[in-house]
C-alpha cells in the first residue's frame, strides 16, 4: 500500500471520524441541558476545564461532562452474565454502531475548504444510495435482537422483541414517504435528489411534501428508539430493554450508535426534504452547504430532544396500532396524491420536459398560480379528512377498570 493511498484514504475518512463522534459528545451534553431545563433542573454544571474551577467561575456550563462520561465508561467494569452468549454479547454494540457510520458516508455532504488536496472528500455518489440507506440501517435490528437473545434475560429478550415489531412496523411508512421525492426527482442518488431542490424548492414546501416530511419524521422517531418510541428500553417497564445486561464500554457503543444513527436518519430527512445544504450565501461561499447541512440536522435534533422532554411513552397496542392503521394508509394516500398532482401539473408536457433538469421544478416555474393554489388546498383538505380518520381507527378501545367490590 502506496503512501499517497494511505494520505487519500485518511483525508476522505478523518472528516468523518472526527466531526460526527465530536457532534455526538456536544449533543449528549445539549439534551441533558435542554431536557433539565424543561423539567426545572439545572442539568449538568460542573464539569469543566481540568484543575481550573475555582467556585464554578471556569466550569463551562458542564462542557466536560461528555469527556467525563466518556472516561468513566472506558475504565468501568465489563460485567457480563454467566450464562450469557458471550460471543453475540460483544458483536451486537459493534454491529448497532457499523451501519450508523455507514449511512454518514453517503449523505451529500462536501468538504470544500480541502478540496485543494484531494477532490474526492465528498460523500461516496452512489447510483442507489437511498436504497443502501434503508437497507444498511436494517442491520440494527439484528444488532438490537441480537443483544437481547445474547444476554440470556427475559427482560432483554423482551426489548429486544419490541425493538424487532416497532421497527418493521415503522419501516414501511419511513420508505413509502422517501417514495414520493424519489418519483418526483427520478433519481436514488442523494446527491441528486439535493441538488433538484438547488435555491427555495424544498419538497416541505410542497403539500406531499410536507405531509412525507412529517410522517418521516415520526417514523425515524421510532426507528431510533426515542421518545415516544423507547419502548424497547422502557425503563418502568423491562428495566432498560435490551442493553440491561451491558456496562462499561460496551454501553457506551450502543449509546454512540443511537445518537450516530439520529445524525444518520436526520441526515436523510434533510436531504430528502429540506434541501440538503441549500441555503443564503451559499453560491458565494459553497464551504457554507457544510454549515447550512449541519444547523438543519441539529434543528431536527432539537425537535427529538424537545419531544423527549415533551411526550409521554406510548403503549404497545398504541405504537403498532398507530403504525399500521394510522402512518401506513396515510402515506399510501400521499404517494397517490403526489403523482395525481404531478400529472395534474404536466397536463400532458411530460414528453417535452428536459431529462437532466428536476422535472418538479420545470413544472412548478411554468404552472398556473392558481392551479398550484388549487392542489396546496386539495391535497392538504384530503390528508386532513383522511388523518382524523384513520386517528379515529387507531384508537385502541380500552375502557377504565371498573370495581366490583368498591362502596
Amino acid at each position: 500500500m502506496s503512501l499517497e493511498l494511505i494520505r487519500d484514504i485518511l483525508v476522505a475518512t478523518v472528516p468523518l471520524l472526527l466531526i460526527f463522534p465530536t457532534l455526538f459528545a456536544f449533543t449528549t451534553w445539549l439534551e441533558r441541558k435542554a431536557l433539565a431545563r424543561i423539567q426545572n433542573r439545572i442539568g449538568p454544571n460542573k464539569v469543566g476545564v481540568p484543575l481550573t474551577r475555582y467556585g464554578g467561575r471556569f466550569s463551562l456550563f458542564g462542557l466536560g461532562q461528555p469527556m467525563a462520561d466518556g472516561i468513566k465508561m472506558l475504565f468501568k467494569e465489563n460485567i457480563v452474565p454467566r450464562d450469557a452468549d458471550r460471543l453475540f454479547h460483544l458483536l451486537a454494540p459493534i454491529l448497532a454502531l457499523i451501519p450508523a457510520m455507514l449511512v454518514l458516508c453517503f449523505l451529500p455532504i462536501d468538504f470544500p475548504w480541502i478540496n485543494n488536496i484531494q477532490d474526492s472528500v465528498k460523500a461516496f455518489m452512489l447510483d442507489g444510495a437511498v436504497i443502501f440507506f434503508f437497507a444498511i440501517t436494517g442491520l440494527n435490528t439484528l444488532a438490537v435482537f441480537m443483544a437481547g437473545w445474547a444476554s440470556r434475560n427475559k427482560y432483554s429478550l423482551l426489548g429486544g422483541m419490541r425493538a424487532i415489531a416497532q421497527m418493521v412496523s415503522y419501516e414501511i411508512p419511513l420508505v413509502l414517504s422517501a417514495v414520493i421525492v424519489v418519483m418526483m426527482v427520478g433519481s436514488l442518488n442523494a446527491a441528486e435528489i439535493a441538488n433538484a431542490q438547488a435555491g427555495w424548492n424544498w419538497f416541505i414546501f410542497t403539500p406531499w411534501g410536507l405531509a412525507a416530511f412529517i410522517i418521516f419524521f415520526i417514523a425515524a422517531l421510532a426507528e431510533t428508539n426515542r421518545s415516544p418510541f423507547d419502548l424497547p428500553e422502557a425503563e418502568s417497564e423491562i428495566i432498560a430493554g435490551y442493553f440491561t445486561e451491558y456496562s462499561g464500554f460496551k454501553f457506551a457503543l450502543f449509546f454512540l450508535g443511537e445518537y450516530i444513527a439520529m445524525f444518520a436518519i436526520s441526515g436523510l430527512a434533510v436531504t430528502l426534504f429540506l434541501g440538503g445544504g441549500a441555503g443564503p450565501g451559499v453560491a458565494a461561499l459553497p464551504w457554507l452547504s457544510v454549515i447550512w447541512f449541519l444547523v438543519k440536522i441539529f434543528a431536527l435534533i432539537a425537535v427529538m430532544i424537545w419531544l423527549r422532554g415533551t411526550l409521554p411513552r406510548l403503549r404497545v397496542d398504541q405504537l403498532m396500532g398507530f403504525a399500521w392503521k394510522f402512518l401506513l394508509p396515510l402515506s399510501i394516500l400521499n404517494i397517490f396524491i403526489a403523482g395525481s398532482a404531478l400529472h395534474l401539473l404536466a397536463g400532458g408536457r411530460l414528453a417535452g420536459l428536459d431529462e437532466k433538469q428536476p422535472i418538479l421544478r420545470q413544472l412548478m416555474e411554468g404552472a398556473n398560480p392558481l392551479v398550484v393554489a388549487g392542489l396546496w388546498i386539495g391535497a392538504l383538505l384530503i390528508l386532513y379528512v383522511a388523518a382524523n380518520g384513520l386517528n379515529q381507527l387507531s384508537r385502541a378501545k380500552v375502557r377504565p377498570r371498573e370495581y366490583k367490590y368498591a362502596e
